[in-house]
């Protein structure tokens, strides 16, 4: 009788365990329970303000918009983001969509790669401080029609990844997220698609003055200005607001990782060109561009390439020289 009372009494007090453990479980928080998330997409594209990108091997980069000309940028730097780069990430966040589940013979496999290594993307828009949805990309199916991915709403992480696409696109999603700092600069030095936004410029020709010149916008008309100052009073209006239009697609090709000494050393010659660029927006630009000698060219210049330096600073970049040369106008050009 002993024996049995006391079988009753494990027995019970087992179960109760049971029960409580039960009990317990049930009313843990959210992270202990198990979400299947599989909406990636974000259909407002227009409501993302910040994105940032990050890898397991600690890089990261931040492209945002929320400054007062609303113009994406590298934050924590003066430079604009590359429009391309921008374009193709909010056509990814609008068209991605979920191509299957991750097979359960692979499951644990896959999800155990996301977690040693992926990159993570963090989406923020107007209403949210914190990211509206965080993507961890991982690597490409084997047929590599489809990117491992896993995504987190707000704070709450899906437990399981899936298999992940945009429509007629052909290769992973994770290549076209990236942190490289130059991958992400803007090449372009002046991109004005209306040239009314010009204020005024200033083009200074160092072994020419009498060639330089001083264009400003007044009221609805263009005035040219010779070196010294003095209101031209016989140009071509037209050809004038033609040359403003030129500023629009203007760029650079290469970051020039010389040796400082020899960085200084180009610093020290007089360019070819300057340009002093005001816009109606506040912004002052000051380029300085110099040909590269050549003594295989019959004229004794690179006719690929020339120098340039943006807002004197201690940056070196190459430039196309075909891209520049319609910005060479003289004044006697004009007259």
């Amino acid at each position: 009788l002993e024996k049995e009372n006391m079988h009753n009494y494990l027995f019970f007090k087992n179960f109760f365990f049971i029960i409580f453990s039960i009990l317990i479980l049930s009313n843990c928080d959210s992270s202990s329970k198990s979400y299947e998330l599989k909406d990636f997409s974000i259909k407002d594209t227009a409501s993302i303000v910040k994105f940032k990108i990050s890898d397991t091997e600690n890089n990261s980069i931040v492209i945002s918009r929320v400054n007062e000309s609303k113009i994406w940028m590298i934050e924590g730097s003066n430079y604009n983001a590359t429009k391309p780069s921008v374009d193709l990430l909010m056509e990814t966040f609008y068209r991605i969509r979920v191509k299957q589940d991750v097979p359960n013979s692979s499951l644990k496999t896959i999800f155990n790669r996301l977690s040693v290594k992926h990159k993570k993307v963090e989406i923020f828009t107007n209403e949210n401080e914190n990211p509206i949805k965080t993507w961890y990309i991982g690597s490409p199916t084997q047929d590599h029609m489809g990117t491992y991915m896993l995504l987190q709403n707000d704070k709450i992480k899906s437990s399981i990844p899936y298999i992940t696409y945009k429509p007629g696109m052909y290769g992973s999603l994770d290549v076209r997220f990236f942190t490289d700092f130059e991958s992400w600069r803007s090449s372009k030095v002046f991109h004005y698609q209306n040239s009314n936004h010009i204020k005024n410029i200033r083009v200074n020709f160092h072994t020419n003055k009498i060639e330089s010149y001083h264009i400003e916008r007044k009221d609805n008309s263009v005035l040219i200005y010779d070196t010294y100052g003095k209101l031209i009073s016989n140009y071509d209006t037209i050809q004038v607001r033609h040359y403003l239009t030129h500023f629009n697609n203007i760029n650079y090709n290469k970051v020039m990782n010389f040796k400082q000494d020899i960085i200084d050393s180009i610093f020290l010659l007089s360019p070819h060109c300057s340009f002093v660029l005001n816009d109606i927006y506040g912004l002052n630009k000051v380029v300085d561009f110099w040909k590269i000698r050549d003594k295989n060219s019959e004229t004794g210049w690179d006719k690929e390439y020339g120098f340039i330096r943006i807002d004197k600073n201690n940056e070196l970049l190459r430039a196309q020289y075909f891209n520049w040369e319609i910005l060479f106008k003289p004044l006697s050009y004009f007259k």
